[in-house]
């Protein structure tokens, strides 16, 4: 459960910077970075503390690796069309359970909150932020550096 929440988490933020996402795209560069795991959410239902401790998600310019307790679980590379609201993303599988595969997704970013949520892969994009059978969420804090 723990490995397919990460795994989530890292589709998702990959979703977020893959679609439409330009060198001088300012709110896609404010993804960059490491980001730590504070909440979780699959299929309808809240993630345990337990499951997300230790979590912890890296964002490059064009991708997004998921990892746990330092162990990589996902890596993906991914596109944000920051244009929509909420913004749309699009991640491909590069790492995981899901290598080579599509998910779609939407993401927000408050300040350092990133939420970022997607449907399994080829499924249908979550429209807001709670989640459906066949979908994960996940809340994610910057990293103090």
């Amino acid at each position: 459960m723990g490995r397919t929440l990460l795994m989530s988490a890292a589709l998702s933020l990959a979703l977020v910077v893959t679609v439409g996402a330009r060198p001088d795209d300012k709110a896609a560069e404010k993804l960059v970075g490491t980001w730590k795991v504070t909440s979780a959410e699959k299929d309808g239902k809240a993630e345990t503390s337990a499951d997300v401790k230790g979590k912890e998600v890296r964002i490059t310019k064009d991708t997004i690796t998921c990892s746990k307790d330092g162990k990589t679980d996902m890596a993906c590379t991914y596109t944000v069309d920051t244009s929509s609201k909420p913004w749309r993303i699009t991640m491909k599988c590069t790492e995981g359970d899901h290598k080579g595969r599509k998910l779609e997704g939407i993401a927000r970013l408050e300040g350092d909150t990133l939420t970022l949520c997607h449907a399994r892969p080829d499924g249908d994009a979550p429209r807001d932020f709670k989640t459906k059978t066949g979908q994960c969420c996940i809340t994610l804090e910057r990293a103090k550096r």
